[in-house]
């Protein structure tokens, strides 16, 4: 036990998910945590980079980062994107998520509460996507230059849109608690790049490309939709940016003060 605490302060190593041990994360655990924040890496899945990256922060505000591990080539050796539509090969990757904060409140006591999201790309689709399945758990969501994008629409099913949610998921989007969450979307004005979706891709669903063809297409796109949705929306773009999460950081920052200032 001695061992396990002189590692359970400060940056951790990865741990296993006790609940599904296929999956893992690492912390980084201030002194005195009084929240929790919970950021999502990309498809590089380089997940301890943004917990490191996030340690000032954490130790300023107090905050414990939560940085899951999601590994690539779960049940097909060549899929990259399987954590990011939250349901892949009955997996449920949300439930794996709170699984984890589960294990981080019987250590710290902390995270029973809402917390803080966060993700960059692939990251940023599953933070999305988890917010509609989770609003009440969530204080804010920042949404960092995301590829792919779901809106709230019942024309499309899953991904592209939310017709069969309740069909996947077994449960409707609470809308009345999706409006009390705010969110950011933050991307560089750089991220031009063309991902258009093709017919043929293993992901391919009506609706694919609804939103644009490039992520600051789509972006801009989600951030009018939630406008009209009556949600709670920030959006910021970073100049001489493409795709890239660094520069991305002070806006992302900036965004969790203001609510940290907020009562939780």
């Amino acid at each position: 036990m001695a061992v396990f605490m002189s590692y359970a302060v400060g940056p951790t190593p990865f741990f296993h998910c006790q609940a599904d041990a296929r999956f893992a994360y690492c912390l980084h655990v201030p002194a005195s945590p009084q929240t929790l924040c919970v950021y999502v890496h990309g498809t590089e899945r380089d997940a301890s980079h943004y917990r490191d990256h996030l340690r000032a922060f954490a130790e300023k505000n107090q905050v414990l980062i939560v940085a899951p591990l999601f590994p690539a080539g779960l049940y097909d050796a060549q899929d990259l994107d399987n954590y990011k539509y939250l349901l892949y090969q009955g997996v449920r990757y949300d439930h794996v998520l709170l699984s984890m904060l589960d294990e981080v409140h019987s250590t710290y006591h902390i995270g029973e509460d809402r917390f803080l999201l966060g993700g960059f790309s692939g990251g940023a689709q599953f933070a999305q996507r988890f917010t509609y399945l989770h609003p009440e758990r969530l204080r804010a969501v920042s949404l960092a230059a995301p590829g792919r994008v779901t809106l709230l629409d019942d024309r499309f099913d899953w991904w592209p849109g939310t017709r069969n949610v309740k069909a996947l998921f077994g449960q409707r989007i609470d809308m009345t608690a999706l409006r009390t969450v705010p969110v950011q979307l933050v991307i560089g004005k750089q991220d031009n790049e063309d991902i258009t979706i093709k017919k043929g891709n293993r992901y391919w669903a009506d609706g694919a490309n609804q939103a644009g063809t490039t992520r600051l297409e789509r972006s801009q796109a989600l951030y009018h939709h939630y406008q009209q949705q009556s949600i709670p929306v920030h959006y910021s773009t970073v100049d001489d940016c493409g795709h890239e999460w660094l520069p991305l950081m002070p806006p992302i920052l900036d965004f969790y003060q203001s609510i940290l200032k907020e009562p939780a």
